[in-house]
């Protein structure tokens, strides 16, 4: 037996339910979509930075070569993070699925 998430929409009358369908559960999705794009992003940047200071410390004479590659690569990650965020307002904004 599946669950199906219900809500009451009358007070007076609790029993009487409705079903939630994908519509309602649009702001639910969005804050995932942003949420952990921004969880994942924020451990990107992180690990990479700490992967740089350690790469550094080990070899000072690769830290130019290396320091541009690594603000491309925190770029690419804000800019995904970025992307996602603008898909999901998108989404809780315009709301393309709406019929």
């Amino acid at each position: 037996m599946a669950f199906v998430p219900t809500m009451a929409h009358d007070a007076s009358n609790p029993k009487e339910s409705i079903t939630m369908n994908g519509i309602d559960l649009l702001p639910l999705a969005v804050g995932h979509m942003i949420g952990l794009g921004a969880i994942g992003s924020c451990l990107g940047v992180g690990l990479l930075g700490s992967k740089f200071l350690e790469s550094s410390a080990r070899q000072p004479e690769l830290m130019e070569p290396l320091q541009t590659k690594v603000f491309l690569l925190v770029g690419v990650l804000d800019g995904a993070f970025i992307i996602a965020t603008g898909i999901g307002l998108w989404f809780a904004t315009a709301n393309p699925f709406s019929r």
